[in-house]
């Protein structure tokens, strides 16, 4: 074997850093994440309802 050090290395290339774009959405004069938050509630009041209907039966 030799003691060459350059034999089966590669240069690491850095990759460059991904730019991620956030921007605030709204439908009306709301924002999306308070629509998503109520028919979020909404979707979990009516799980919690079908359930204690079901159990009540």
């Amino acid at each position: 074997m030799s003691n060459n050090s350059k034999v089966g290395q590669r240069a690491s290339r850095q990759q460059k850093p991904t730019k991620i774009v956030v921007e605030r959405h709204y439908v009306g004069t709301e924002k999306m994440e308070t629509v998503f938050k109520r028919i979020a509630e909404e979707q979990i009041t009516k799980k919690v309802k079908d359930m204690a209907q079901s159990n009540a039966s």
